[in-house]
């Protein structure tokens, strides 16, 4: 930031300054009075552009700072914002109010899964491997590090296949397979995520290509096919399914892609995923990040009116931070609503994180994630602060082992306790 320093600007206030350092006696009467506004008017200087904040120059700084305005003036001329107004509002008992915008997911409805039957994110896994946690179909897979984290890189189109039991997919799941996308001009791959019978021949797939185009095809038929408003940007993007026996949502991001009121006799047994990379380029790898496959169960009213309590995975924030994302958008509007419906309603907002870390960081942070549940539902569904408590637990209570992707997946979480 550039303060305006003209000699001009700093005579008018000459004055001022000087009697400020005369009322904190930081000018002595032993030198010559042009000496003194000599060495004064270099140290306004000093301290307009450089804006030190030590005690001795405190005066000086208040005088600076008066001059300067509310506004700062950029490098083109315009005046900018004070930095005040892009702070957050201040929250009540702790926490952050910071949120993703969530107007990008009011028409996003994905709740996922309660119960985590494989998840895998490969932060384990020994890079330049072949994913230990996968079966192999065909193709080329193995574990690189890019962006700060490690990813399944595939480098020739084949298939994998989580290690998990054959059997009949739940009566309600979720799937949910992150990837990451180049961007701009560059080529897509294309993605699959497929279901499989009992002999491992696909019976239905949800595809992803060019960047842009979406198809559901199951049992032979294409339920759904559309292509998004523009191609994916650069970064991380994940393809969501929202299954029943019977029904099927499917959404690209927070975009719902597919809704299928109806389906007759599709009984899938196993899950895959088919890459197909557009060629063997260093520059543009073909990158898949976090699979979540969960069963879903009841809903959060069903929850609260048998068992007192909501447990929810579907409350999502950044990585070690108290920062709520957009995903969250759905599950905490369905709490909005129950806290609307019932004024009566009183809940204990709890916190609970899994055993990585140390545990004073995973207690203090379950407090913040709690806090801010609490500062989002009071701001954006008027819910009196008074109805609402917070706790912390940390990894204190798990719900699930903690040796294990899956049982870490199901600690982290936030529980809603009735009171």
């Amino acid at each position: 930031m550039v303060y305006d320093t003209q000699e001009a600007k700093m005579r008018q206030f000459l004055r001022v300054l000087l009697m400020a350092f005369l009322t904190v006696g930081l000018i002595g009467f032993t030198q010559p009075v042009s000496a003194q506004l000599g060495g004064l008017k270099k140290k306004v200087k000093d301290k307009v552009e450089k804006k030190a904040d030590d005690k001795v120059d405190q005066k000086l700084d208040e005088a600076v700072d008066k001059a300067a305005g509310d506004g700062e003036k950029s490098e083109e001329g315009e005046e900018e914002k004070p930095a005040d107004a892009k702070q957050p509002a201040p929250v009540a008992k702790g926490g952050t109010a910071t949120a993703e915008d969530m107007t990008l997911y009011t028409k996003y409805d994905f709740i996922p899964g309660d119960k985590v039957i494989f998840y895998d994110d490969m932060a384990n896994e020994e890079i330049g491997e072949f994913p230990s946690r996968w079966n192999l179909g065909n193709g080329v897979f193995e574990i690189v590090k890019q962006h700060g984290r490690n990813w399944i890189m595939c480098t020739d189109e084949g298939a994998i296949m989580p290690k998990v039991p054959v059997g009949l997919l739940p009566e309600k799941y979720t799937v949910e397979l992150e990837f990451y996308n180049k961007g701009g001009g560059a080529h897509s791959h294309w993605y699959y995520i497929s279901w499989l019978d009992g002999r491992g021949s696909s019976i239905g797939s949800l595809a992803l290509t060019d960047g842009i185009n979406t198809q559901l095809n199951i049992q032979s038929k294409i339920l759904a096919s559309k292509q998004l408003s523009e191609k994916l940007s650069s970064g991380r993007h994940v393809i969501r399914i929202m299954a029943t026996k019977t029904t099927m949502k499917c959404y690209i991001d927070n975009v719902r892609i597919a809704n299928v009121p109806a389906m007759q006799d599709f009984k899938p047994m196993q899950l895959r995923v088919t890459a197909d990379p557009y060629a063997n380029d260093v520059d543009n790898p073909m990158l898949i990040g976090a699979f979540r496959y969960a069963e879903g169960g009841k809903t959060l009213r069903q929850q609260l009116d048998e068992e007192g309590k909501i447990v929810t995975h579907g409350i999502l924030f950044d990585s070690g931070s108290d920062k709520i994302k957009g995903e969250s958008y759905k599950t905490l509007a369905d709490i909005g609503g129950l806290l609307t419906e019932d004024a009566a309603l009183r809940l204990s907002i709890e916190g609970h994180t899994d055993s990585d870390g140390a545990d004073d960081a995973n207690l203090k942070l379950s407090q913040n994630r709690a806090a801010s549940v609490r500062t989002y539902l009071i701001d954006n569904y008027k819910v009196d602060g008074g109805r609402l408590e917070t706790k912390g637990f940390g990894e204190s209570k798990p719900i699930d082992v903690n040796t294990s992707a899956e049982g870490k997946a199901n600690n982290r979480r936030v529980e809603l306790v009735k009171l």
